[in-house]
């Protein structure tokens, strides 16, 4: 009779090899979500429908405090948003790095609980005195190999879910900068609206009547009221140093015209006035932006539209309407709001 086949017996390098195969691939875990990221209701926003000066200032003022308030939410979003993103970014490495750590690890274990299993003999699993409490060297490293695979493991996992977690909080808060983007441009279309329509509503059509030159002043800001201050002197004739209220030098027209809108004292020099305010380039002039001449800047005027200006040119002459386009030492242009 054959001799009975010996029963393999269940080891603990067996053991080990079973874990490796658990330990295989991670397994999706479900991400932990990270609350909702809110923006905070906005300001009710006024409809720009007043159809009077004062209505539409009231309302432009509305929209332009709306403006500032989202525009600030707007930034918390952006600075929320990139915390965020280098947030998720040190998850990802984190979760990488671990990744790449157990990989020599499980590949040595699965080495060497191949081996001791296909090995088959007890003395490769136990000692050679055949008991359990003798276990081999290669089988007793085998063990603690794959408990420190498994302790790896764990720490993958708790990674992968930080991990994840990050990647939800980046998500939601780049959802909540879009909004607020998005709300803040709704308001400036909104603010644009109302100036557009005040604009309107402060059009002065302009007529020079010893040139025939026309323009219009438009706006209602700072510059275009002193544009049109100006332009009521029109015909008052040029004296040297002089700053109104019946005659006038090409600094001292503007001069006088600020005074009356509220802004007194302005320098009574081409050269200091150019320092002032902000510059603005030809293709972006607007109603009562200052237009300087000359490379020292001896000469200047008011800005009005199409390209025709208002000034006070030289002795025997008055304030007049002339174009831009007669004069070749354009020098630059500024605007003082």
């Amino acid at each position: 009779m054959a001799p009975e086949p010996r029963r393999r017996r269940v080891t603990p390098a067996a053991t080990a090899t079973l874990l490796l195969l658990g330990l295989g691939a991670t397994a999706p875990v479900a991400a932990h979500a990270a609350p909702p990221f809110r923006l905070a209701a906005a300001a009710t926003t006024p409809s720009p429908t007043p159809t009077t000066e004062k209505g539409l200032r009231k309302s432009l003022n509305a929209l332009n405090e709306e403006a500032e308030i989202l525009t600030e939410k707007f930034n918390k979003t952006r600075v929320d948003f990139k915390a965020a993103q280098k947030a998720e970014q040190a998850a990802t490495k984190k979760a990488e790095a671990l990744r790449a750590q157990a990989g020599p690890a499980r590949e040595q274990l699965g080495q060497m609980a191949a081996a001791n299993y296909m090995a088959g003999a007890p003395d490769a699993i136990f000692g050679s005195d055949g008991s359990p409490e003798g276990l081999s060297e290669r089988a007793y490293l085998t063990q603690n190999q794959a408990t420190a695979v498994q302790a790896l493991q764990k720490q993958i996992k708790r990674a992968e879910d930080a991990q994840r977690d990050a990647e939800a909080k980046t998500a939601q808060v780049k959802k909540a900068w879009d909004d607020a983007k998005k709300a803040r441009a709704e308001a400036k279309a909104k603010v644009t609206e109302v100036m557009k329509r005040l604009d309107k509503l402060s059009t002065t059509h302009a007529r020079d009547p010893r040139t025939g030159l026309t323009a219009t002043i438009k706006g209602s800001d700072l510059p275009a009221k002193m544009a049109r201050k100006a332009y009521g002197k029109i015909g008052s004739p040029y004296v040297w140093a002089a700053a109104g209220p019946s005659s006038f030098d090409c600094s001292g027209l503007v001069v006088w015209a600020y005074a009356q809108v509220g802004k007194p004292g302005l320098p009574h020099y081409t050269g200091d006035l150019y320092q002032l305010g902000t510059k603005v380039s030809r293709g972006q002039l607007r109603s009562g932006d200052l237009v300087y001449f000359g490379s020292n800047l001896h000469h200047m005027g008011i800005y009005l539209s199409g390209g025709k200006y208002l000034h006070a040119p030289q002795t025997g002459d008055v304030v007049k309407i002339s174009k831009l386009s007669d004069r070749s030492d354009y020098a630059g242009a500024n605007r003082i709001s």
